[in-house]
């Protein structure tokens, strides 16, 4: 509505404008708004994905966690699998707010300007957005592709320190070395995870792993002594059911 408003205003300046300006000035204006329409139509499709993108996901959890006893699925792979879809759910309604943002916004940033003139060049719309690059890494650890994954969650905590999903990207790292087997580098990882991101969403997942990997590395006692540790701070959490089993399982 508020640019069809402009489009008109822009009218009434063709039609009672001399030539001179208006083959210059209003031109430049009605290519501007043009483009605005283009870019409005492509967001609002953007839209319409991700949220049909959500209900899938949504679909998705239900359906795992309604059959997670026919799955076949152990209670830690399942809850890795929900972790993803969780996340993968929030950051797609981070990115649905974000584009409404850029929907109401667009209007006022359709005040022309003429790069040929000014001589300032247009920043480079290629460049990978935090949340191509932090999923790109996650796909990544879907397919097993662990180096890879390392690299890419590496590259995005270099890169956003301050994004909200830093703290993730550290945890995955250290899932990607526990499923290698490289136990050391998964406990440096998980106790770098709890001392940078003290209040992150991530600590208790990483205090889990942590003694898990102590506990593989032969390690017994102290991975005992993480896992009760996770007991005594989160005793409500799912994390911390998984640490009652995993420390019944080595003691008996």
């Amino acid at each position: 509505m508020k640019v069809s408003i402009v489009i008109f205003l822009s009218f009434l300046l063709l039609v009672s404008s001399p030539v001179y300006s208006v083959r210059k000035d209003t031109k430049l204006i009605l290519d501007q708004l043009q483009k605005l329409e283009e870019a409005i139509k492509v967001l609002d499709g953007k839209i319409t994905i991700a949220s049909q993108k959500i209900k899938v996901i949504e679909e998705k959890v239900n359906a795992i966690t309604r059959n997670q006893a026919d799955a076949g699925q152990d209670k830690e792979s399942l809850k890795l699998s929900l972790q993803f879809i969780k996340e993968e759910i929030n950051e797609l309604k981070n990115r649905i707010s974000k584009i409404n943002d850029r929907l109401v916004s667009l209007p006022a940033a359709a005040v022309p300007t003429d790069s040929s003139t000014t001589g300032e060049s247009q920043p480079d719309t290629t460049i990978q957005s935090p949340e191509n690059t932090y999923y790109t890494a996650y796909s990544d650890y879907i397919k097993k592709n662990y180096q890879l994954a390392i690299e890419g969650f590496k590259q995005f905590i270099q890169l956003y320190p301050q994004n909200g999903l830093a703290d993730n990207a550290l945890y995955w790292i250290g899932e990607c070395y526990y499923s290698q087997k490289m136990y050391s580098e998964a406990v440096s990882t998980f106790s770098q995870l709890v001392t940078n991101y003290a209040d992150g969403d991530k600590i208790p997942d990483a205090i889990l792993k942590k003694g898990y990997s102590l506990i593989e590395m032969g390690k017994q006692s102290e991975g005992i002594a993480v896992l009760k540790e996770l007991i005594s701070r989160f005793p409500l959490s799912e994390e911390a059911s998984l640490a009652q089993q995993k420390i019944k399982e080595v003691t008996d």
